[in-house]
């Protein structure tokens, strides 16, 4: 079955728990749960590629039975490493991944290693709250953006011939300059913050060849999450039949961007049927009901009906 859904999305901790950063977040959390995820699109198992988990070699699919919790954070609030999220996996269909990855020449393994960090269930807490959807952990590469969007592409055609409903989620901050940071969350960097506005423009006018030759000045810049290669991997992924759309976007401590941006099924067109026209009779009309006939010129008398 194709995938049903995509969804790039932010990753910081601070989405863990608004509350303890006090209520930064909240605003992207709130346009993440106002997606509806779970209950509009039914998926029965969540691809997710995380911009924390970078394999030197090719690419990697978690294949566990139940990928770990990764705490791979420090210096926040104690109370976040208390949150807990730990969703079964999938290994059937993660060497179901694997095999179509290695069909088409992509170098890519299933492992047991690693599992779930916080760049996949940060934001996930909020996509598919209660952990019940098993989840498919994917790694990015050292490899090229290009390469990314094959691997992509070999994850949509693999889900293609699942029986299962597959959303895919990519994570990391599009604008993610800590030599930026602020301390004040509301500090704002007015150029980064047009960078990111050109990429997401791009995204959302679906130019994704263009985002792929992106001025690499500017992305050093801004510094993307990962270079980008979660969402490179959902742009293969979503291919023709997912239609880009920001949902919401911004900026914290004048470094980090909180774009959100879903890929939905185009919506179906809805004609409206022409009504039909009633047939048009035609009526005999007597000839009692027949109007008066003006005389002929110079016949010297009128006519009347009925005569």
């Amino acid at each position: 079955m194709p995938i049903v859904y995509g969804l790039h999305v932010p990753n910081a901790p601070n989405l863990i728990l608004p509350a303890a950063f006090g209520g930064v977040g909240s605003e992207t959390v709130r346009a993440i749960e106002s997606l509806r995820v779970i209950s509009r699109w039914k998926p029965e198992v969540i691809v997710v590629a995380t911009p924390h988990w970078v394999s030197e070699r090719g690419f990697r699919v978690q294949a566990g039975e139940r990928p770990r919790q990764i705490y791979d954070f420090s210096g926040f609030p104690p109370q976040l490493s208390q949150v807990r999220y730990r969703p079964s996996g999938d290994p059937a269909l993660a060497r179901h991944l694997v095999a179509e990855g290695k069909r088409r020449g992509i170098s890519v393994e299933a492992t047991t290693d690693w599992g779930l960090d916080h760049g996949a269930w940060s934001p996930l807490l909020h996509i598919a709250p209660g952990a019940t959807v098993p989840v498919v952990p994917l790694s990015i590469s050292t490899s090229s953006s290009g390469s990314h969007m094959a691997w992509g592409s070999a994850i949509r055609a693999a889900l293609e011939t699942s029986p299962l409903r597959a959303v895919f989620v990519s994570t990391g901050s599009i604008t993610h300059a800590f030599r930026r940071m602020h301390p004040n969350p509301a500090a704002r960097w007015t150029l980064g913050e047009q960078i990111e506005k050109s990429i997401v423009d791009l995204l959302v006018a679906r130019r994704y060849s263009e985002l792929v030759h992106f001025d690499p000045e500017q992305l050093r810049t801004i510094e993307p999450e990962g270079d980008l290669g979660p969402l490179f991997m959902l742009l293969g992924a979503a291919g023709d039949g997912l239609i880009p759309r920001l949902v919401a976007t911004g900026q914290i401590f004048g470094a980090f961007g909180m774009s959100v941006i879903e890929f939905a099924p185009p919506a179906p067109v809805v004609t409206t049927a022409k009504p039909t026209p009633a047939p048009r009779t035609r009526e005999r009309r007597s000839a009692r009901s027949r109007p008066a006939r003006s005389p002929s010129p110079g016949s010297g008398r009128s006519w009347v009906a009925g005569r």
